[in-house]
This record gives C-alpha cells, structure tokens and sequence, in this order.
C-alpha cells in the first residue's frame, strides 16, 4: 500500500513538472498538423495548454509543448526553453553548449520533453518544418513561462517580452548581426511599438536582444537602467547580464522561445 501510494505520488509530481500529452485521443481528421497553430485550425474548440502531438515533415508524430491561451488569437509552439544556468556564456554544465547556438545550428536536447523549461530544446529540422508552414507568422521570446504553464501565476511575464513576425527577422535562418524592426519589445517594463533595434546571432552564438546597445545602433531608443559599457544580453547568450532583467533575475528564471502566428479561421485554413 505504502509502495502504490510513493509511486501515485511521483505520477502526479512528474506530470505536473512535464505536462502530459493532451490529445493522444484526439481527431485529427485525417490531417497530421505540423504546429500548435494548425492543430488549432482542425479543433478550433482547443483552448488547453499543454503538450500535443504534432507531426515532422515526414509525417512523424512527436510532443511539442502548445501554448493557445496566453496572446490570444496568438497560438504558439515552444522551440526552445532554459533557464541562466545553462544559458550563460561559458557555462560549464553538460550541454551548455547547445543553448549558446544559433537555430541554423542543429543541437537538439530533452526533445522529448518539451515542457522540461529548464533545458529544452527542438531538433532544426522541425524548427524549420514549424517555420515553412503557411500559417506560422511571428516568433516570440518570454520569460518563465513555466510558472504560468504549472499555475503559479495568472498571467505571463509582461514586462519583460518579445515579439516579431518572420518577415522582418526570421530566427530560424538568422546567423549575424542587423538592425531589425520589431513588432514588439518590452523590457523591464519599458515598451517600444515598431522600433528598429539590434539583434545578434551567429553559430556560436545564441539570437539575443541587448539592451544595453539600441543607444549605440539602429534606432537609439534608450531602455531605462540599460548601461551601454555593460553588455546586457536579455532572453539568451548571458555574456552579460541584468538581474533586473526577468529570465536572467536568478540561476532558475527561464528564457522560452516560440513560433506561431494569429489563429484567423475567417482568411486561413491549415493546409
């Protein structure tokens, strides 16, 4: 009894950390749904987040972790997630090294966990599989969605945020420095709507926003309590770093990396 009772206890312990796969059941209709999005387009009525089947360019099925409730009509799958730990340059943790990459680099981790937020990460070929589709419009980049996703808060993180459409910057092909015009950016609480802003990748390099730099390049907008003689990389690549800053405030706090687009059932349909 003792043993049945432990083992009931890790079960609930386990999927409340991971999630558990929500629609092993359900119809697909004979489509096989490439992202969070398209599964959308198939049962509209979805408004549960969490992990869902969704399928490879070879029609493979695997788990990708769904988001279709924070930015609604926004529907987002989880590319990527890791707290500063891992994400600081130089980390000596096994596999650092895979957070401090560019998305042309393929270094994929717990690719079968996806909502293991502190160390995930998807394959390149199905980040790009999710970016080729028709339906996928945007990226976006958060900050411990994962207290959001296990209930701990009511809302995500909103003031330290980020989001653009692939037109202006795709992440997915983006390996160099460039000014780029943003949809949306948001730190510490201080927002800029369509503003031109640096942006850095390359293959050893992780996509980073740094803040202490838009005074320097593009648009010179100025984030308050950003210091341009010190680098404050925000959402990844932690060569330096804010604690102000929400994904980068502790060794745990999490950067979450997304690709999506508008759920819009009036003008797309998913194939």
């Amino acid at each position: 009894m003792k043993n049945l009772l432990i083992l009931a206890l890790l079960y609930i312990v386990i999927h409340a950390a991971f999630g558990e796969v929500l629609d092993e059941k359900l119809p697909y209709k004979g489509l096989k749904p490439k992202s969070c999005l398209e599964i959308k387009y198939i049962n509209p009525n979805i408004n549960t987040n969490g992990i869902y089947i969704i399928y490879d360019s070879k029609n493979a099925a695997y788990h990708a972790y769904c988001d279709f409730k924070s930015d609604a009509p926004f529907v987002w799958t989880l590319i990527e997630s890791f707290d500063r730990n891992i994400g600081v340059y130089g980390s000596k943790l096994p596999n650092a090294w895979r957070f401090q990459r560019s998305y042309t680099v393929n270094a994929p981790y717990n690719e079968n966990n996806p909502a293991h937020w502190s160390a995930f990460r998807m394959s390149l070929a199905n980040m790009r599989t999710i970016n080729s589709i028709n339906t996928t419009t945007h990226w976006r980049a958060t900050c411990n969605f994962n207290e959001y996703a296990q209930n701990l808060t009511k809302d995500i993180e909103r003031n330290d945020y980020m989001r653009n459409n692939i037109c202006d910057l795709n992440i997915v092909y983006l390996y160099s420095f460039g000014c780029h015009q943003f949809d949306y950016v948001i730190v510490r609480g201080n927002a800029c709507v369509r503003c031109y802003f640096p942006f850095w990748a390359s293959t050893s390099y992780h996509p980073t926003f740094l803040a202490s730099h838009t005074t320097k390049y593009c648009g010179r907008y100025k984030f308050p309590g950003a210091v341009p003689s010190h680098q404050e990389s925000d959402f990844g690549h932690y060569n330096g770093y804010s604690t102000k800053h929400t994904c980068s405030s502790y060794g745990s706090s999490t950067a979450n990396w997304w690709l999506g687009g508008l759920y819009e059932p009036q003008t797309h349909t998913m194939l």
